[in-house]
């Protein structure tokens, strides 16, 4: 009898375990609906991008971004090729501003979000989320036109194995 009540006990120990929240991971939701969309389960530290054609000049903008160890959003780099509206003119603090082959380079950028609300294109912009070497456009898990929101959140164990539609 000692030895069901101890297996009870460490199978609900390790059942209590599997549900406290422990992985890190990126998310994309629909910005109304709060649903999850797409996810990513990115290491602190492991690069991502957005992609997209900016809506006014019709030029290409690439921002670089990381999930540090607290789960806050980095960019790191923003690459472009026109000044315009949204687009930043010069570094601040410590950002280096360098242009190479007709694009400009923000680097060196350390600015922190909690999370990135994005208004996707619905004719030109064609966001495309680029991560693990694979280019996932927004419009393969959200509808053109759309707001999505990418946040950092604290999955359990069931959520991390099963979690929806994982990119990379």
């Amino acid at each position: 009898m000692k030895r069901i009540i101890g297996i009870i006990l460490i199978l609900s120990v390790l059942a209590a375990a599997s549900l406290y929240p422990i992985f890190l991971r990126v998310v994309v939701e629909d910005g109304e609906t709060g649903e999850p969309l797409a996810y990513m389960n990115i290491k602190p530290e492991e690069e991502f991008s957005i992609k997209y054609i900016h809506s006014i000049h019709r030029t290409p903008v690439l921002e670089t971004y990381h999930m540090n160890g607290e789960g806050m959003i980095i960019q790191t780099e923003m690459r472009f090729e026109e000044f315009g509206v949204g687009m930043p003119s010069g570094a601040t603090g410590t950002e280096v501003f360098t242009q190479k082959d007709g694009t400009y380079i923000l680097s060196n950028m350390n600015r922190t979000f909690p999370l990135l609300d994005i208004r996707t294109g619905q004719i030109i912009a064609n966001h495309t989320l680029l991560y693990d070497g694979h280019e996932y456009p927004f419009s393969s898990f959200s509808e053109k036109g759309s707001w999505v929101r990418i946040k950092t959140e604290k999955v359990n164990v069931w959520q991390w194995l099963i979690g929806g539609k994982k990119l990379g």
